[in-house]
């Protein structure tokens, strides 16, 4: 069943080291596919719109990143605020979710990312890896690495 997650179905979410209030979706743990689905769509929207501390927003305080653009292991939500910069979108492809336990979720899946200057556009495909975790009513990613696609 097709779920419509609007503005006013996201809920505030003060986040500690965030001064202003992000919104950040309650997704429902009943409907697996759906709330994987929303959630990508809904950081995708936070990617595009270059909305940084939105899209901070939907990392654990606690969370790990390997971005594909950096080497670096970025660890917490104030540390992987930093990583994303740029002009870059995304776009999902195929992905394929597996539940690891009540509150966690494992997504694998494959995604573009695009880069346009005045002269050119640059496509990047890459695979990604996240481990969602439900807490507080809210799934939020504890895991995210990224990576060029060989």
């Amino acid at each position: 069943m097709a779920r419509r997650f609007q503005r006013d179905s996201c809920r505030a979410l003060q986040v500690q080291q965030i001064a202003s209030i992000v919104w950040v979706a309650d997704l429902n743990v009943n409907d697996e596919m759906g709330e994987v689905r929303a959630f990508l769509v809904l950081w995708g929207h936070a990617f595009n719109a270059h909305d940084f501390e939105k899209l901070a927003a939907f990392y654990a305080l606690d969370a790990l990143l390997y971005g594909t653009s950096s080497a670096k292991l970025y660890s917490g939500a104030d540390e992987i605020r930093t990583y994303f910069r740029g002009t870059h979108s995304v776009r999902f492809e195929a992905w394929r979710s597996v539940r690891l336990g009540d509150n966690l979720i494992l997504v694998v899946g494959n995604y573009l990312f695009t880069q346009s200057s005045t002269d050119q556009v640059v496509t990047i495909p890459a695979r990604f890896t996240l481990v969602l975790s439900h807490k507080d009513g809210l799934w939020q990613i504890l895991h995210h690495h990224s990576s060029r696609t060989p």
